[in-house]
């Protein structure tokens, strides 16, 4: 919890989960206290602990509302999109003066596959805060996916208009078009200026290639727009394989994943700094894929930034590939035995596999650096193992 609004992504919206104040001394206050405390130390799990016990003990229901309102974030960074989305409506059905726990409830939902529930929560945030955003971006996307595109484009020209600046809703934006209009001409102008403004954002310039390809019948463009794709995304990229197959299907030949090449790279700490800060952003939008690609290439431009290894075991934990969050968080530590956080989702990745003699001895390890952390781990263990 080291920042206060927690970013993240609906298919390229950029949504934040909202976050509400209280604490103080009565039943389950202190417990909340506690859960603030560990959230804003790192420790997830220990949190969700806390606030479940506080929500027990909490009888006033503004405040229970507020704690199921942080167990709902909490949940949500833990990867349990259901069970936070559950928690978000506990939330809303204990008070109507929290309509940011309807704009959570309604991007859970949406998470969730669960359309029209997220459109009632949605709408309800929208009646006390008709220009909210965020709420009128996801309800764009819930058109899209509906394959309402008038209504797909009048949501997201409303957010857009609202915040020109965010180059995913303005993405969303041009594929709304282009089917509603079938003006393809429209939509790649508005994608180039997506591109122009964020020459990073990789999936305007996947969407860019594909209607040159498919509309505008321009095989060059295609091809260039795919190939500039595939360097910003990299091996790991949503939509690599389709734009190395759209590569060889328009004659050219597959390019080469910067993970596949022989060639010896040079040493850039500067270079890796800005993967990292990009996969950092990536990941806080839940892209954990597209995080991912660039916390490799942060590894390639300098095999030495064991913070790249941390985000990446954080990033795949989040997926729920606690094998692979391992062997990331054991390079970290391999790079900094005294690098605490990183042994710690070590040892959680290991239980999380329930290879519990593994995760005791990471623990066991992380207690002589960290002995508050190491026998928090310890307890999580032992719990875990009895149930």
């Amino acid at each position: 919890m080291k920042i206060k609004n927690v970013i993240f992504t609906c298919t390229g919206i950029f949504a934040a989960l909202v976050m509400f104040a209280g604490c103080g001394s009565k039943t389950g206050e202190k417990e909340y206290a506690k859960a603030m405390s560990a959230w804003e130390n790192g420790d997830l799990v220990r949190a969700r602990s806390l606030l479940e016990k506080s929500i027990n003990r909490t009888s006033e229901n503004e405040k229970k509302s507020a704690a199921l309102n942080e167990l709902g974030l909490v949940l949500w960074e833990l990867g349990e999109a259901d069970a936070a989305a559950e928690a978000f409506s506990q939330s809303v059905n204990l008070t109507e003066t929290l309509s940011g726990a309807n704009l959570n409830l309604g991007i859970a939902l949406y998470h969730s596959d669960q359309l029209d529930d997220a459109e009632v929560a949605l709408q309800n945030v929208l009646g006390a805060e008709p220009k909210n955003e965020t709420a009128l971006a996801i309800l764009g996307m819930i058109e899209l996916r509906k394959r309402n595109w008038a209504g797909a484009t009048k949501e997201l020209t409303k957010s857009a208009t609202l915040n020109p600046q965010d180059p995913a809703t303005q993405n969303a934006l041009a594929l709304a078009i282009l089917h509603q209009t079938k003006d393809s001409n429209r939509a790649i102008a508005r994608l180039k200026q997506v591109t122009a403004a964020y020459p990073d954002y990789a999936p305007a310039l996947y969407n860019l290639a594909s209607i040159y390809e498919w509309y505008a019948k321009n095989t060059t463009a295609a091809m260039t727009y795919y190939k500039q794709y595939l360097a910003k995304a990299g091996s790991d990229g949503s939509h690599t394989p389709a734009a190395n197959n759209a590569i060889a299907r328009l004659g050219g030949k597959p390019v080469t994943s910067p993970a596949n090449s022989n060639t010896a790279t040079r040493v850039n700490p500067a270079e890796a700094a800005r993967y990292i800060a990009e996969g950092s952003r990536l990941h806080s939008q839940k892209k954990y894929d597209e995080a991912i690609a660039q916390y490799k290439k942060a590894v390639m431009a300098d095999p030495k930034q064991k913070s790249a290894y941390y985000n990446m075991g954080l990033a795949f934990y989040a997926k729920g590939d606690f094998g692979n969050a391992a062997t990331a968080c054991n390079n970290a530590v391999n790079l900094d035995p005294a690098f605490s956080d990183a042994r710690y989702m070590l040892s959680l990745a290991y239980a999380k596999q329930k290879k519990w003699n593994d995760a005791e001895r990471e623990a066991k390890e992380l207690v002589s650096s960290d002995p508050a952390k190491g026998e928090q781990m310890l307890k999580y263990i032992s719990d875990a193992r009895k149930r």
